[in-house]
């Protein structure tokens, strides 16, 4: 658990809640049955929004997939169109260079939040690249990001605990193996999640397996 940020200091950014990572394109290309991860993560997204108090900012972004891929995932899609959050197109894995993201920023900051609450997938990519880009450009102006673990997911094999030269290989190829030295006592292993948590915190960014929100929603 971090340190519990002062009430109405906080704000949400959820990334990329969408269909294409639970079962269009993205999943298909995968293979589904390798997203539970996401899906699971999607659902306490879910169940964290319907509890949110109304006071906390709360950001959405979506990566510009046309079509079904861009609908809300099935996980969040009731909660979403019911609250009616602010939403972003991001046209890479780096927020800062989605439209209205740094204004909608910038409004939040200037209204007194000092920490950004971050979730949605992938850990390994876009939760990795803009979580670190957001703290290493705005540090310097007392903003704070924290990643929540529990809100976030990535493929199930990049769980996978591997050894050096297998993680070399999965990281640089794709290849997803792992041999004898991964399971064997005494070898140290490392799995992409962490490998995506270790360059997060080089970058300054908090990283929590589950943050607590009492504080921030409603009894």
């Amino acid at each position: 658990m971090s340190s519990v940020p002062s009430v109405g200091s906080v704000a949400v950014v959820l990334i990329d809640l969408q269909q294409s990572y639970t079962r269009g394109l993205w999943a298909s290309w995968m293979g589904e049955t390798k997203a539970e991860h996401i899906r699971q993560s999607f659902t306490r997204c879910a169940n964290l929004l319907v509890k949110l108090k109304k006071d906390v900012p709360v950001l959405l972004s979506r990566s510009a997939i046309g079509g079904y891929d861009l609908d809300w995932a099935e996980e969040v899609g009731e909660i979403v169109s019911a609250k009616a959050y602010p939403s972003v197109l991001k046209p890479d894995t780096d927020i800062l260079e989605a439209a209205g993201f740094a204004e909608w920023l910038g409004k939040v900051m200037r209204s007194g939040v000092s920490t950004l609450m971050v979730g949605g997938c992938t850990t390994t990519s876009c939760v990795r690249v803009w979580s670190s880009h957001i703290q290493r450009s705005f540090s310097s102006r007392g903003l704070q990001v924290v990643v929540d673990l529990s809100l976030c997911g990535a493929r199930d094999c990049n769980y996978v605990p591997r050894c050096q030269a297998c993680l070399d290989k999965y990281m640089m190829y794709g290849t997803d193996s792992t041999c004898d030295r991964c399971a064997t006592p005494g070898v140290s292993t490392v799995s992409p999640v962490d490998n995506a948590v270790e360059d997060m915190r080089k970058s300054g960014v908090q990283v929590v397996q589950q943050f607590d929100w009492t504080p921030f929603v409603e009894k």
